[in-house]
């Protein structure tokens, strides 16, 4: 049949026959769901994947998904909040690694694993289908599926959907992209320059699903904006979008019942990355709109144990996709859990929990809140002076009746002597932080520890 060639077409084009040409090419072919052998798509109008979901037109008796990941919990809140009583969740492996893949922390997990079974979902671990044993044809609407599982036992359901997962667009012929000269993974991922989005082929480019993780549709929309930007910025030019960090943290929102929320690093990944970690947690009801309104869910702060900077933040809860954005603003300003006790939020607002978790985090400090002002007080330039011999000879000149323990004058007076006067006031607040036998005084050890803290001592 004959082509129709149009130069440089803007719109959709529906004639199958058409022939658009251009000097630029983005391509954004997104993904398909994967569809695992073994299981009778074709032969059945009652299973159904993430690509066919969105075609039902009926409300099912009972549903079957296999697969924890986001998708598969999103759909069991979905059919579960429509009133379907029957909803089980086949899990591969189990429900800790699963929430793991998703970069979950394992509290917000269990929160929603408990959430999800108390309103009557129902999730069986390392259970698979070995064999579809009956579909029902169409028109069998009293019929159910039959299948066979992986332990021997047999399970029947009225829909099947299978939420294993989906595959990057890339390596097909309606596609076209290897006979373009693209290079194109096994699993359909197309290679891309990770700054200009740029693909092995001159002049064409790739954003969305297609060039794989994270797959999520702010991240697409951000990437085929970068990827036109590059498309048409000179060598000398210096565009915003393409200071982007291909590889930056995102956060994540999961539109289960309650919604989750997650940025940063979860404790188990901090500690795998060196840092030293405390955990601030709350639960919702800890906030007065919480406890009105919503009291199942949590909110975790995780921060560096040195500083107190916070380093993730992890929400279920009702408006935690929402409020996962202020968190990812505390991670990527390196704000620390200080900074959030002095900040005065709107009384009645879940924001107030980000306060009352940092209260948390700050219990479990060596150096929480009450140490700061006096940090602020004693630090000032640290003489490299500050050694071990150094202060016992200060501790051992005021302490005059050689009984190895100081009290609160004598501690003001040392502090004097050493060029860093405080006040009555910190004083005393520093003898109740620092007296950790209880005596009501100071000794050498605690002393030093003073100065380990503030971090001014210089070891030999």
């Amino acid at each position: 049949s004959k082509t129709t060639v149009q130069d440089d077409f803007v719109g959709p084009v529906d004639d199958a026959n058409v022939l658009v040409t251009g000097t630029k090419v983005l391509v954004a072919t997104g993904s398909k769901s994967t569809r695992l052998r073994g299981i009778p798509f074709e032969e059945s109008h009652r299973i159904f994947d993430s690509d066919t979901i969105n075609l039902l037109g009926y409300l099912p008796r009972s549903v079957t998904i296999s697969g924890l990941g986001i998708i598969g919990i999103e759909f069991a809140n979905i059919f579960n909040a429509l009133g379907i009583e029957d909803v089980t969740i086949l899990v591969r492996g189990d429900v800790e690694t699963s929430a793991k893949k998703l970069g979950m922390d394992m509290d917000v997990a269990n929160v929603l694993m408990k959430l999800l079974t108390e309103s009557g979902v129902k999730i069986r671990e390392a259970t698979t289908v070995e064999e579809f044993s009956y579909v029902p044809p169409p028109g069998a609407d009293d019929e159910y599926i039959k299948m066979k599982l992986n332990d021997g036992s047999t399970m029947e359901t009225d829909l099947f959907f299978a939420a294993t997962g989906r595959y990057p667009v890339g390596k097909n012929d309606d596609a076209g992209l290897e006979a373009a000269g693209l290079e194109v993974a096994d699993r359909g991922m197309v290679s891309i320059d990770k700054v200009t989005l740029a693909t092995t082929s001159k002049n064409v480019y790739a954003a969305g699903d297609v060039i794989g993780a994270p797959a999520l549709a702010s991240t697409s929309m951000e990437q085929a904006q970068r990827a036109v930007a590059s498309m048409f910025s000179e060598s000398s030019d210096s565009d915003v979008c393409q200071d982007a960090n291909h590889d930056d943290p995102l956060s994540i929102g999961v539109w289960t019942i309650p919604e989750m929320g997650y940025y940063g690093l979860t404790r188990e990944k901090a500690e795998a990355e060196g840092y030293s970690v405390v955990e601030g947690t709350v639960g919702f009801d800890q906030c007065l709109r919480g406890r009105v309104f919503a009291p199942d869910g949590l909110l975790k702060i995780v921060a560096d144990s040195t500083d107190g900077t916070v380093l993730g933040v992890h929400i279920i809860g009702k408006e935690a996709a929402e409020m996962v954005h202020y968190g990812m603003a505390l991670v990527k300003a390196r704000t620390s859990i200080f900074e959030i006790l002095k900040t005065v939020y709107t009384a009645v607002t879940f924001h107030e929990l980000f306060k009352e978790a940092a209260l948390d985090a700050n219990s479990k400090l060596d150096f929480g809140v009450e140490w700061q002002e006096i940090f602020d007080a004693l630090q000032g330039e640290c003489p490299l002076s500050y050694d071990d011999d150094y202060l016992r000879e200060q501790f051992e000149m005021i302490d005059t009746d050689g009984s190895g323990e100081l009290e609160e004058d004598e501690m003001r007076a040392l502090f004097e002597s050493m060029g860093k006067p405080v006040s009555k006031r910190i004083i005393a607040n520093l003898m109740r932080l620092s007296d950790t036998d209880g005596n009501g005084t100071i000794d050498f050890g605690e002393f030093k520890a003073i100065f380990d803290k503030v971090g001014c001592v210089q070891e030999d």
